[in-house]
């Protein structure tokens, strides 16, 4: 837009030859070249390859009149404007021929050849790639998903919630199969909202900004219906994962209920002995399922603190039993607090949760440890790794942030950058001693300047 606006010529729009040896260079990957056809409507002259490649096709050659009609008509009344009034043009539209399904943006400018012949040429890229991904994550879901919206009155309390989306799966867990819950108001779509306890525990969780864990039931005709809702604040409103656990539930009463009987049967009936077996079994997978659950973070997925604990120190043992050598890494984000200060506590969440993805991408996690210690600061446990790895992966860590800004929401990301500590295990160590000095080690990483790495003192030193 500078370069146009440095060489634009009134009405004209810009010198056509001069602008394309000025932008092709840098930008040719994603600008295209249309003229009109004189019958309203344009051809391609160039696609760029950035764009063939999001697209799937070369378009040169082509028409606009080939768009889906709607897109065609936005597309072509923009172009004319421009070239009417000589002006750039700022456009948004979404496109459904493409392989993907994107939004788009495009800085249409218009140009003017030597020979006078008028041309456009425009800059575009994708803006979202969300659509086509997001229906078929909402239909396929054996869970239902449902974002709400908070209505609130003059002084600023909620009064209702209006339901922004909801898959087809939670409508035939509220007993509305078939029916389109969009635009409706929650409680009185979705009854258990009707509770007066789930209820507040969803004003509480907006208000505060803070995930929750809801069991309850509801009576569906003569049927009881237990859920597991998943809440999570989003905006102004939620987002709720409910999960029918009737079948779980009523299980286990049956399982607690037969118990007792199969014991006293099991030296009479091997099939009873069996069907007991099958039982204890199936109970063993659930409880399994609900300890992972109870070992992970629910804002990041990586281990709690409380589970990595258990987990590091088997593996001491496991290390020291063979003598093999170890490490820890303690990374915290450095002025993590501007971030919600400045952005707010949702977008310190989305930072998070993006720099939980960057350590698991970065870390062998088939082998190491990665949990979260509470607020912006994580560990990263190391078995079979002597220093020399562990500043390695502390510096993989560090690139990475210096190479890329971390995903707020789908118009926000921001650069930000963290302080590693590192230790190796000592003979005999606890990990709780380990821990220690790897955090005086981050603490002179943040004293020296943040954004750096720094090491224990090794025990000679440290005598010293």
């Amino acid at each position: 837009m500078q370069r146009f606006e440095s060489s634009a010529q009134g009405t004209a729009g810009v010198p056509y030859e001069t602008f394309c040896d000025e932008v092709m260079s840098a930008f040719g990957a994603e600008l295209m070249v249309l003229a009109p056809t004189g019958d309203g409507d344009y051809a391609y002259l160039r696609f760029g390859s950035e764009l063939i490649r999001n697209v799937g096709a070369d378009r040169v050659g082509e028409r606009i009149s080939t768009m889906a009609p709607q897109v065609a008509r936005f597309t072509s009344a923009c172009y004319d404007q421009a070239l009417a009034d000589g002006m750039p043009r700022y456009t948004v539209h979404r496109s459904l021929k493409t392989v993907r399904v994107y939004l788009w943006e495009r800085l249409i400018m218009p140009a003017t050849g030597r020979d006078g012949r008028r041309f456009l040429i425009v800059f575009g890229r994708p803006l979202q790639f969300r659509e086509e991904l997001l229906t078929t994550v909402l239909d396929t879901s054996p869970c239902g998903i449902v974002a709400l919206r908070a209505v609130r009155d003059d002084d600023g309390n909620i009064e209702r919630m209006a339901i922004i989306t909801a898959n087809r799966r939670a409508a035939t867990i509220a007993g509305r199969d078939g029916e389109d819950l969009m635009d409706g108001d929650a409680q009185a779509s979705l009854s258990f909202l009707s509770d007066a306890t789930v209820w507040r525990r969803c004003i509480y969780a907006i208000e505060l900004r803070r995930a929750d864990m809801i069991e309850t039931s509801l009576i569906c005709g003569s049927q009881t219906i237990w859920l597991q809702i998943a809440v999570a604040p989003l905006g102004n409103g939620l987002v709720l994962t409910i999960t029918d656990v009737t079948g779980l539930t009523v299980a286990n009463q049956m399982l607690q209920s037969r118990a007792a009987t199969l014991a006293l049967e099991i030296g009479r009936e091997r099939a009873t002995r069996r069907a007991l077996t099958q039982e204890i079994d199936q109970r063993e997978e659930r409880e399994q399922e609900l300890r992972r659950l109870a070992e992970t973070d629910p804002l990041t997925a990586l281990l709690n603190r409380r589970s990595f604990t258990e987990k590091a120190n088997a593996a001491i043992v496991a290390c020291e039993e063979s003598r093999a050598e170890m490490a820890l890494i303690v990374v915290d984000l450095d002025h993590f607090k501007a971030v919600n200060d400045s952005h707010g506590h949702p977008a310190g969440d989305a930072v998070i949760r993006a720099f939980a993805d960057l350590l698991l991408g970065l870390v062998q996690t088939d082998y190491d440890l990665i949990g979260r210690f509470g607020g912006e600061e994580f560990a990263i446990f190391l078995p079979r790794a002597d220093l020399g790895v562990a500043q390695r992966t502390a510096q993989r860590i560090q690139q990475a942030l210096a190479a890329r800004r971390l995903p707020v929401s789908e118009t926000l990301s921001l650069k930000v950058s963290a302080s590693c500590g590192i230790a190796t295990h000592r003979s005999g160590e606890t990990l709780s001693a380990l821990i220690e000095r790897a955090d005086r080690a981050l603490y002179r990483a943040k004293n020296d300047g943040r954004a750096c790495i720094r090491v224990a003192e090794s025990r000679i030193s440290a005598a010293a």
